[in-house]
């Protein structure tokens, strides 16, 4: 596989996409290949600029504007869907433009995904530069995540594939709510690679906690089926104990669960809309 594309989301960051793109040129250098850069730029109201300046191999750059902000989830989905009409044949690599996805992996990832045809490569996240109580927030997440989905799910956006893979991962609107839940629930094989979270290149981060709970929502809301199975077998046990010990808090908890999934059922349909 000689064709090589970058699949990059971007909303007003072209300062931090310079650099990406010059970090990434850095560290490809010795891959084979033809490569593309597809940037998807989400509705942006900074008119796109891009600092070329000492790029060699991601010099084909093609930008999609779509005309309303999707959210980075929805560009990338959009931009998988672009590729695969136009019967694209290529080592695909979706990565942020801020910076937080270490491209000096970038390499290794296109390896494997080379090696791994039928694979999916997601670069796992190991250690994260953000705050504790951020920190600890996503660890609470991924417990929470785990227990309702059955499904440890500790990757973001990061990954490399063969296009082979696209008629899979987009044959429902899964891939639509969020890309890792996605990758997670359509693919037959995923390998990890696990890499550090990198800092931000440049500005702080534009996620409020709205908008972080949100995407964990939607994370969960593509594994709807597994969640409404784990509730009922968290409600049936919380019912027994409730009948043994007469405690409100049970039976609030019994409550919580069912609105939980009420929730989840219209938060897929109303995105999926």
């Amino acid at each position: 596989m000689n064709n090589l594309i970058i699949l990059t989301p971007t909303f007003n960051d072209w300062k931090s996409l310079s650099k990406l793109l010059f970090e990434i040129d850095k560290n490809i250098k010795g891959l084979k290949g033809k490569f593309r850069t597809l940037i998807i730029d989400d509705a942006s109201n900074i008119r796109p600029k891009l600092n070329l300046k000492n790029i060699k191999h991601l010099r084909k750059i093609h930008i999609i504007t779509l005309k309303k902000n999707l959210g980075s989830q929805k560009s990338i989905c959009i931009g998988l869907k672009y590729l695969k009409k136009k019967k694209t044949k290529a080592i695909i690599t979706i990565i942020d433009s801020d910076g937080e996805d270490n491209p000096k992996k970038i390499k290794k990832l296109i390896n494997l995904a080379k090696k791994n045809p039928n694979s999916i490569i997601t670069a796992n996240r190991l250690a994260r530069t953000e705050n504790v109580f951020f920190k600890l927030l996503y660890k609470l997440h991924l417990l929470i995540t785990f227990l309702l989905t059955s499904k440890y799910i500790d990757f973001g956006n990061y990954c490399s594939f063969n296009s082979l893979n696209l008629k899979k991962l987009l044959s429902n609107r899964n891939l639509w709510l969020a890309c890792s839940a996605g990758i997670k629930k359509n693919s037959t094989s995923i390998k990890s690679c696990y890499v550090n979270r990198k800092k931000r290149y440049f500005d702080s981060s534009k996620a409020k906690f709205s908008f972080l709970f949100k995407h964990s929502l939607n994370i969960i809301s593509v594994f709807k089926s597994d969640v409404l199975k784990n509730s009922f077998i968290f409600c049936l046990i919380l019912l027994l104990i409730f009948v043994s010990t007469k405690k409100l808090i049970i039976l609030a908890a019994i409550v919580a669960i069912i609105i939980l999934n009420i929730v989840i059922y219209y938060q897929s349909k109303k995105i999926y809309n």
